[in-house]
């Protein structure tokens, strides 16, 4: 059994277009960069988190931290519109009209308005450069 010493898990993202996706979630969703760093070659091939080193910028969420990988020759954006792998990130807002408003203002676009679901006063969809959906949920 796995025995977590502390109580989240950090997200980390390999970005087809660094720049684009550092736009998305630190410009258009406010998320606050907290720490930038460079991952030498021989971490990254010695664990298996890249094929070279690569900069990592994490961005604050919540408890989270969502870590940006800036790697030379990074992977293309999936081509599949549903395919294996992480597919969505939920946040969980107070007020999610109000949330949907200010993020559409910063250039966020929404795949649908916010609509009730059995488990949630509001749910909506929105996605990163790569697809990832951003599922924004009101309890």
């Amino acid at each position: 059994m796995l025995t977590l010493s502390h109580p989240t898990v950090d997200i980390a993202i390999t970005c087809s277009n660094f720049a684009e996706s550092l736009d998305f979630y630190h410009n258009k969703l406010g998320l606050e960069i907290v720490l930038e760093l460079e991952i030498p070659d021989a971490l990254a091939r010695n664990v298996g988190l890249a094929p070279t080193g690569f900069r990592q910028v994490r961005l604050k969420a919540g408890n989270t931290l969502i870590k940006l990988m800036d790697i030379e020759s990074p992977p293309p954006t999936p081509s599949d519109e549903f395919s294996a792998g992480v597919r969505w990130l939920t946040f969980f807002v107070a007020d999610i009209q109000t949330t949907v408003e200010n993020l559409k203002q910063n250039g966020v676009a929404f795949l649908s308005e916010p609509i009730s679901a059995p488990d949630a006063g509001g749910v909506v969809c929105a996605k990163d450069p790569d697809g990832i959906l951003i599922e924004l949920v009101q309890i």
